[in-house]
């Protein structure tokens, strides 16, 4: 066996022991997607897998869980996050996935913990993982079949600006506090492609 088949392996026997059947299901559709992706992309595949295996390994913890997780793990917080612990669990789940299995990468790591609200710098992998839990065929959100158009056809860069712009308009849209990464991963995403990250014409 391969090593990474064996980082496979041991992945799902992870997920199996921490997650429900249907994040489980979840997180081997994300990981299928993000296969595809990083075949179109150029990226390596099997670090495409194991981030989409593992991005939400810390899923099912609840808001109180993932703050005593972040204080046991070391993990330091911003006030935003301890208001809005949900979204806690791609950073827990990375320090866990860590911890838990340590022959993992560190791009890997990357992957799974800005999968949520993003990060600066965000590599190809970490924005293929970011799509990929976008568009995996269970996702049924406005406008989902178009941005798995866009993936099937566009640049990663600018199926990326789509996804987050998306992301970012939902929350938006909803009166609900942006992450504070948010702006600033916008601005990159504007920088890298030379397009604004909201295009009326892109509204579904």
């Amino acid at each position: 066996m391969s090593r990474s088949s064996e980082l496979l392996a041991q992945a799902r026997a992870l997920l199996a022991s921490r997650l429900s059947p249907g994040s489980v299901a979840h997180s081997e559709r994300v990981a299928t997607s993000a296969v595809a992706l990083a075949r179109r992309s150029g990226v390596d595949v099997d670090d495409a897998e194991l981030a989409g295996l593992l991005h939400d390994y810390a899923r099912d913890e609840s808001g109180e869980s993932l703050l005593a997780l972040s204080d046991t793990l070391g993990i330091p917080l911003t006030p935003f996050e301890r208001n809005n612990p949900r979204l806690l669990h791609a950073r827990v789940g990375a320090a866990l996935a860590r911890r838990d299995l340590p022959a993992i990468s560190e791009a890997v790591l990357s992957a799974i913990e800005v999968h949520t609200v993003g990060g600066l710098p965000m590599s190809d992998l970490d924005k293929v993982v970011y799509l990929a839990d976008m568009i995996e065929p269970a996702r049924d959100f406005d406008g989902v079949e178009a941005l798995r158009a866009a993936c099937d056809t566009l640049p990663l860069a600018e199926c990326f600006r789509l996804g987050y712009g998306r992301s970012v308009r939902y929350v938006l849209e909803r009166g609900l506090a942006l992450h504070p990464i948010s702006a600033a991963v916008g601005a990159a995403i504007e920088r890298e492609t030379g397009r604004a990250l909201f295009d009326p014409a892109e509204v579904a």
